[in-house]
């Protein structure tokens, strides 16, 4: 008796609104969570790219003479400190190249 008390007095539309507002508001839930998800590939793929920057920067460093040292352990790291130091073994010092970390797209 209740239901139909309910129901018997809103229009056919109010009804399909709320059915409507309801299935949007699970659209809206499911879309936050395939959110979350793509973020946190994002972030696991910008990390990646990082090391993998650091990689072949390492790389490159050693194939033209430049002398990699280890970062020091003892010592707290500083906030701007890279996480391994390039010391030029030579007089001329490599060109300073910005890099920077991109979202890799899958097909």
């Amino acid at each position: 008796m209740l239901s139909m008390g309910l129901f018997g007095t809103e229009p056919r539309y109010i009804r399909r609104a709320r059915a409507y507002l309801e299935e949007a508001r699970m659209a809206m839930l499911e879309h936050s969570m395939a959110a979350e998800h793509y973020q946190a590939s994002a972030d696991m793929y910008a990390e990646r790219a990082r090391r993998l920057e650091q990689e072949i920067a390492t790389w490159e460093a050693k194939k033209n003479g430049v002398e990699v040292m280890e970062p020091v352990h003892e010592a707290p790291p500083a906030k701007h400190a890279a996480q391994g130091r390039l010391e030029p073994s030579r007089k001329h010092a490599l060109p300073k190249e910005k890099t920077s970390v991109g979202i890799v797209r899958a097909a």
